[in-house]
């Protein structure tokens, strides 16, 4: 659950925080603001007073398919009050069994990981491969690396793989929004 806080500025303003959730989670709004009340509302779900004076829930997105909404102030008086959320798919594994590959030859990218928000950081690689010449160590595979996209699509497998076997791999991946994801492991063949 992301808690976003409305507060008010050393200038009077009263501030609605943007934030970013993925589209299963449910937002909790906190009124900070020592003055007055305020109660946001969203066009796919309206807000009233509740679970507390000072606060109030809902998920933003209960169809699946918005990327980002806005939230406004449902006081009268405070209609220009207003933030907003941005939206991602969860942060997931994706395709844990590789195309075939052939050694030399570069793979086309393999999508691992979809979903979450850039920067997507990668962490732990570990790799064996399994064959007539075993090796193990860090990284994915001899020959491979993970590419990380900055567009939010999630992160890929690119390369051209040196060794001929089954190249087993897993990696940590923390994503913008804080998800983990952790403990997949990827297979691909390479003859």
């Amino acid at each position: 659950m992301q808690r976003i806080k409305i507060t008010r500025d050393n200038n009077n303003n009263v501030q609605f925080e943007t934030v970013s959730v993925d589209n299963t989670e449910n937002v909790f709004f906190i009124n900070l603001d020592p003055l007055e009340p305020h109660w946001p509302t969203l066009a796919s779900n309206q807000l009233g007073l509740a679970p507390s004076a000072p606060s109030s829930q809902c998920q933003p997105d209960p169809t699946g398919t918005l990327t980002q909404v806005t939230y406004q102030c449902q006081i009268e008086g405070h209609e220009s009050e207003s933030g907003v959320i941005n939206i991602f798919a969860p942060l997931a594994a994706a395709n844990t069994t590789l195309d075939l590959a052939v050694s030399g030859r570069p793979i086309a990218n393999q999508q691992v990981v979809q979903g979450g928000m850039s920067p997507y950081q990668i962490s732990g690689e570990l790799f064996e491969v399994t064959g007539l010449v075993p090796q193990s160590g860090s990284g994915i595979g001899p020959g491979l690396q993970l590419t990380p996209t900055t567009d939010n699509t999630g992160v890929f497998v690119s390369g051209t793989p040196t060794l001929s076997g089954t190249y087993t791999f897993t990696f940590t991946v923390d994503d913008g929004m804080g998800a983990n994801l952790q403990q997949v492991q990827y297979t691909m063949v390479v003859s």
